[in-house]
């Protein structure tokens, strides 16, 4: 059976692949952008019917770049964002794990580390498995 750890690993391993830029599976206890962070999903059951239930897991991704300028920034941030939208559309078996991944929203955020603000994208992942 399908865990989330194996999940947020393999999303996380993808995802290091085509941004090249540092990125965990699991919120880190020290973090410095440029980035990515795949969060604790939520679950939900669906029942096609009484033989097969799939799990629906939806992992919030955050993406946070450093502040050289805001333009840069931006601009940086929506390539990371499209990356992800479309390596999950070509992956979107994860290697076997899933039978569906897709970005599902990206929305403008800002998160902190170390006593200072940087620049981020919340995204959306839903993964059936």
């Amino acid at each position: 059976m399908i865990n989330g750890t194996d999940l947020a690993e393999a999303l996380a391993t993808l995802l290091g692949e085509i941004l090249d830029i540092r990125v965990h599976p699991y919120p880190p206890d020290t973090f410095l952008p440029p980035g990515a962070v795949v969060g604790q999903p939520t679950l939900s059951w669906e029942t096609d019917n009484r033989t097969f239930t799939a799990i629906q897991w939806t992992f919030p991704i955050t993406l946070a770049v450093a502040r050289p300028t805001e333009r840069e920034a931006q601009m940086e941030l929506l390539r990371m964002v499209e990356a992800v939208g479309d390596v999950l559309a070509e992956s979107a078996d994860l290697g076997g794990l899933a039978q569906s991944t897709r970005l599902m929203s990206a929305a403008p955020a800002q998160v902190t580390a170390s006593g200072i603000d940087y620049p981020a994208y919340l995204c959306s992942a839903e993964i059936i498995a």
